[in-house]
């Protein structure tokens, strides 16, 4: 997201700010992604139904509400990007299984088949993964690093989210330790994040701003803010490296306390009908890049989507979310 905004249709601000009931409204839903207002106004358009879209900030951010919340949470539906986290709110009993029946509904491509977690604790909507973003008038085409190994030999030059703030950033975190070791994995990004200044970033719009000014010279970055980059016509690339990538899926989740279930599922249904996918195409900011995982959908033009992925295993990053935040927090965050 590239800025804390707050939409709120049919109810008055007044109310939202106040932390307004889920009913209040057929459907509340928050988020931490760019598409998720003008999907809800198709939606409220199609169906009939109210939606209050609640964008608190980051994906940090919106999971920090959640946690505020406690016992009396005031959602209906969390749109966010990673598994991770979905998974570890599903275990908290935050969030309830998805029915299998919203599965079935749903043509999905093997990857998104691929994405579907055994805990039905989301259902995926589209994908993206994390790569090295490289400033092509700042890096010769025969220096590109090709692997996260490589960026040893920009240290003090990389630029990197805080993955306290980062739903991306945390789940390219657990995959790191998991294709790299944990041990091993911690002692490369020792050797790599060597400049607080760039490596405790809150959005993926500074690594890019960090980036295309020259501040550093590479960036780990979520590649749909790399491609809105591209598409703007700025000098950047998407490098994909070599261990393999791992899939960020974009995943819809259903408060366990919820008493708008009928409005949910017909949110679900939309969200994942052409014109759902289509709502969520409608734009040039980061997240309307995503990978689509529905049959008959196609990204964005310019897209890369020929990626060779990894999954995360989500119950070992779920585990292991607050460790493995703070640990880079205190070694990487001003």
């Amino acid at each position: 997201m590239n800025a804390r905004t707050i939409f709120c249709f049919a109810i008055g601000l007044s109310a939202l700010t106040a932390a307004a009931p889920a009913s209040a409204s057929d459907l509340v839903l928050y988020d931490a992604l760019d598409f998720a207002g003008p999907v809800a106004k198709a939606f409220q358009a199609k169906t009939g139904l109210t939606v209050d879209v609640v964008e608190p900030g980051s994906t940090g951010e919106t999971l920090g509400k959640i946690a505020a919340e406690g016992s009396n949470p005031q959602f209906d539906i969390v749109w966010l990007d990673g598994s991770a986290v979905m998974e570890r709110m599903a275990a908290d009993h935050v969030l309830q299984a998805i029915p299998a029946a919203a599965y079935d509904k749903v043509a999905f491509t093997d990857l998104g088949k691929s994405l579907i977690p055994q805990s039905h604790a989301f259902l995926p909507t589209g994908t993206s993964t994390t790569a090295i973003e490289v400033n092509t008038k700042k890096v010769p085409a025969d220096k590109l690093p090709k692997s996260w190994a490589d960026l040893q030999s920009f240290a003090g030059k990389v630029a990197a989210k805080d993955p306290n703030l980062s739903g991306p950033a945390y789940q390219w975190l657990a995959g790191f330790f998991q294709t790299n070791g944990l041990d091993a994995g911690k002692a490369l990004l020792t050797k790599t994040l060597t400049n607080k200044s760039l490596s405790g970033l809150s959005s993926g719009g500074k690594v890019n701003k960090a980036v295309l000014t020259g501040d550093a010279s590479v960036g780990i970055n979520q590649d749909s803010a790399i491609f809105s980059k591209i598409a703007a016509g700025e000098p950047v690339v998407a490098v994909y490296p070599s261990e393999g990538s791992v899939s960020l899926p974009q995943g819809l989740g259903i408060s366990a306390k919820t008493q708008h279930m009928d409005a949910a599922r017909k949110f679900i249904d939309f969200v994942t009908s052409a014109e759902g996918q289509a709502a969520m195409q409608n734009g040039d900011d980061t997240d309307f890049f995503y990978i689509p995982i529905i049959k008959g959908i196609n990204a964005k033009p310019g897209r890369e989507t020929n990626i060779t992925y990894t999954h995360l295993d989500d119950a070992v990053a779920s585990a292991h979310e607050t460790e493995w935040k703070q640990w880079y927090k205190a070694n990487f965050v001003q």
